[in-house]
This record gives structure tokens, sequence and C-alpha cells, in this order.
């Protein structure tokens, strides 16, 4: 029995790749669309370079000894590179010994569909004229994307919704199949968990990273007003001597000036004492435990008498290193554990400032 004619259309064999299908591989990693059409040494390079420079851009960011600018600067190759890849795929993936029909005028590729789809959900269904499930699809998402905004438990939503359009564009009636549902079913998987992943990485960054920004004069020389910087959080840190903190201005400072007057204010200042130990500031020198602390942060000493007090439990005792120009506990009194924000660890921007905060860095 003659099989039916739409079975030839757009059917390759195993030797022959679909450039569409290789496409959307390139579009959701580096270097697999070469790796499937048979490049496998220059699809290992382009993965391999995608990942390094991937890595390299994160540790450059957000590690304390990381430069921000080299970071940027490897992230903007990194989309070269995305980019290059995905034409280069398109422009060397051989599929022109792909069986047709001769006979009729080729329907369009499923593969293609998915493409479009990929770049934003509902165009492989425009291009393929389902119009209405199309325009459903692309508002849908808008509009569940913009609500994920605001709204985290949506995040999920708009990657499941580009994963589903890519599969049902590749699934729409009376279109030809270039290849088994696995396949398919693998690409629709790895839509999902890519886009998944980088939805999530501004709520992983929230909750892993704070930035702020230096509201004043009173952390100089060591930070300077509009530095910007990150800062570590994390339920269980314990603020150490000398660390730089954020922190919500407790009540007493908000009645002070120090460019705040906001119940939301923060500050960054320096651990000088810690819970237990006693402290006291004379003859412009800090002495704790009745020991002289060594300071080679500070701008000028401090020209107040302060203590000697205890340090209650749950409680620090903070300077800024600008002594004579600050809002701090030689004002205000002790800071309590529960108003810590985190430790800064880095200055991020601008680039002229860009250096580690870690102890025995500055």
């Amino acid at each position: 029995m003659t099989p039916p004619r739409r079975s030839r259309i757009y059917v390759s064999s195993q030797n022959v790749p679909n450039r569409w299908l290789a496409v959307n591989l390139s579009v959701l990693f580096p270097g697999l669309g070469q790796i499937y059409s048979g490049a496998a040494w220059k699809g290992g390079l382009f993965a391999i370079a995608a990942a390094c420079l991937l890595l390299y851009a994160t540790w450059s960011i957000f590690d304390a000894e990381g430069d921000t600018v080299f970071g940027l600067w490897s992230i903007a190759l990194m989309i070269s590179l995305y980019l290059f890849n995905v034409f280069d795929t398109h422009r060397n993936t051989d599929d022109s010994q792909k069986p047709n029909n001769p006979s009729k005028k080729p329907l369009q590729d499923p593969w293609y569909a998915v493409f479009l789809s990929q770049i934003l959900p509902g165009l492989g269904q425009l291009y393929l004229q389902k119009t209405i499930i199309g325009g459903l699809f692309l508002m849908g998402w808008i509009a569940i994307a913009l609500l994920a905004k605001d709204y985290s438990r949506l995040l999920p939503l708009p990657p499941i919704i580009w994963a589903i359009a890519c599969r049902h564009a590749y699934h729409v009636p009376d279109q030809p199949r270039a290849s088994s549902g696995q396949v398919i079913g693998a690409i629709t998987l790895g839509i999902l968990l890519i886009r998944l992943s980088f939805g999530y990485i501004p709520t992983w960054i929230d909750h892993s990273v704070e930035q702020f920004i230096v509201p004043s004069d009173s952390m100089l020389p060591t930070l300077q007003r509009n530095d910007r910087m990150f800062v570590s959080r994390g339920q269980d840190y314990s603020p150490q001597s000398s660390d730089l903190i954020v922190f919500r201005a407790p009540e007493a400072a908000l009645t002070e000036t120090e460019d705040t007057a906001k119940s939301d204010a923060f500050f960054v200042k320096r651990i000088i004492a810690t819970p237990g130990q006693t402290v006291q500031v004379t003859q412009g020198q800090v002495l704790i435990n009745q020991r002289p602390l060594t300071e080679p942060y500070v701008r000028q000493a401090a020209l107040y008498e302060w203590g000697p007090e205890t340090i209650p439990p749950g409680d620090y005792f903070v300077l800024g290193d600008n002594r004579n120009q600050s809002s701090d506990s030689h004002i205000w009194g002790f800071l309590p554990k529960s108003n810590v924000v985190g430790k800064a660890y880095k200055i991020y921007w601008p680039p002229e400032r860009v250096r580690s905060l870690e102890e025995g860095e500055g």
C-alpha cells in the first residue's frame, strides 16, 4: 500500500539534519545546534565559551574580588557569542538533501514555528495563520509577565505559557512532523527550565544580595556619597568587629539629621563593639575592654568623649569612619541586631570605585 504523499513532506532521514530544529537547539544553549548538525567540535567550543563567560560574569559582578566592569563586558561578549551561534547554526546546517514533494507547495516547517515561539509566545501560531490562538498566547503571556513583577507567586506562569506555546506551535493540526515527539518534548522541557531559572534570578538576587546607595559622607574615606554597594543578606549572619553593615535606622536615630527623617531609612556604619564588650571613646581613641582599637580606616580622631559602657546582649556599638560627621551609636545609642540588614562587601559602581569591602581590603 502506497503511503500518503503528505508523509514525505519535511520528513528527514536520520542522516539529514533539520535546519530549524538545529536553530531551536542553539537558541536553548550555544553549541547544541552545531552538535546536532554534526559539527561537534565547533558546538563544544561554543558551549564551553558560553559557560565560561556566564560563570566569569557572575563572579565578576557579585564576588567581592570581582571587577563589575569586566563582568558587564563579559555579558556583552556572551550576548554577541549567543547571537553569532544562532546565525552560524542556521548558515551552516545543510538540509538541502531532505526529501520533499515537488508536486505540492511545501507546507510551513513546524520547527520554524517553534523558533518564532521561542522569541515570543504566539508568534509561531501567527506564522501558521492561527491568529486567535496566537493572539491569546501573546497577550496572555504579556499580561501574566507584567503581573508577575508585583506578585512573585506568578513567576512560574510566564515560562509555562512560553513552553506550552512552543509545543503547541509544533503540534498545530495539518502540519508535518520533522522528528519524533521526544525531541519537541525535550526542547519544551529545556525552554521551561531555562526560562524558569532566568525568571527567578532577580528573586534569588533580592533574597541573597541587597543593593544600597551610600546616602552621606559619614563613612569617608572608606565610602563616598553615592557609592553603590552589594550587601550580603543572611539570617544567620553574626556581625563581627570592623564589619561594614547596613541597617534600618533605630527610632532614636530618626530624630537626627543625617539625610534621613523617614521610618524606612537605612544607615551604613562599622561594627566597633559586639555584645559583652566594654567600649569607651576618649582622647580620640576607641578602647575595647580598656585596650586601644587599631583603626586605619578612620578619617580623623573623634573629638568627643563617650562611655565606658558594656554592650547589652543582642546589641552592637557602631560608628562612622568619618567620626565627627556621623550620626551613630555615640549619639543615639546601641544598635539592635534585629535592625541589621547585612554586611556590605563590595562597591560595585561607579567603575573607578569598584573594590572589595571585606576585612583587610578597605
